[in-house]
């Protein structure tokens, strides 16, 4: 319990950083200004209920180190200082099965959850955690019965959702993915590192697409 106790205030800067960030942007998609008092209305604030998941980490994070100091130096920087004190406790998983298709996919992403299932604090409606994408890395496009935030804070990554054309997205760009749209991201010379929620059907894995 002393260490829930030492995380909370570090889990609420990030859970609140977030929030403020992806409501000052404009609306990225209808409905989004109310995917946003969603996330508000559902991510638990104050103390947590038992303990978070044993920290791990993948090959992707060594890359971690380089994105928190390039996103410190960056449009988001509070948030990525909450990154920065939580990194120590996450717990970085992969998630996807095997696949052919993508030799070496699992050493190059990585994903954690700060809230949530596997996360530092119980998420109940939603969940909320971090991307890494080490460079140049494709995620091929993949889709998931949950709706989607993002929001860079770190490195650029070109993004394609649905039919919209790929853009390129730098640190403070949110992209909201609603429930079963495919899309991908590409990495270049920097690591990729973003903030993701999720809603509505949350326990549902994501798959690839392709």
């Amino acid at each position: 319990m002393a260490v829930i106790a030492a995380l909370d205030p570090h889990v609420d800067a990030f859970q609140r950083r977030f929030l403020d960030a992806i409501a000052a942007r404009p609306a990225p998609g209808p409905l989004f200004q109310e995917e946003v008092a969603r996330l508000g209305r559902a991510l638990p604030v104050g103390s947590s209920d038992g303990e978070p998941a044993v920290a791990q980490e993948q090959p992707a994070c060594a890359h971690l180190p380089c994105a928190i100091a390039a996103g410190l130096a960056g449009a988001e920087a509070p948030l990525v200082a909450a990154v920065a004190a939580l990194a120590p406790a996450l717990c970085w998983t992969y998630g996807y099965p095997p696949d052919d298709r993508y030799p070496g996919l699992a050493e190059r992403i990585a994903f954690c959850e700060v809230v949530g299932f596997r996360g530092l604090r119980p998420g109940g409606a939603v969940r909320l955690g971090l991307t890494l994408m080490a460079p140049g890395t494709a995620y091929p496009a993949h889709a998931h019965p949950a709706a989607e935030t993002y929001l860079v804070i770190s490195g650029t990554g070109l993004w394609q959702a649905g039919e919209t054309p790929a853009a390129m997205r730098p640190p403070g760009s949110v992209i909201w993915h609603p429930a079963d749209v495919p899309h991908a991201m590409t990495s270049f010379a920097d690591p990729l590192l973003a903030v993701w929620s999720w809603s509505g059907r949350i326990a549902a894995p994501p798959f690839y697409t392709t």
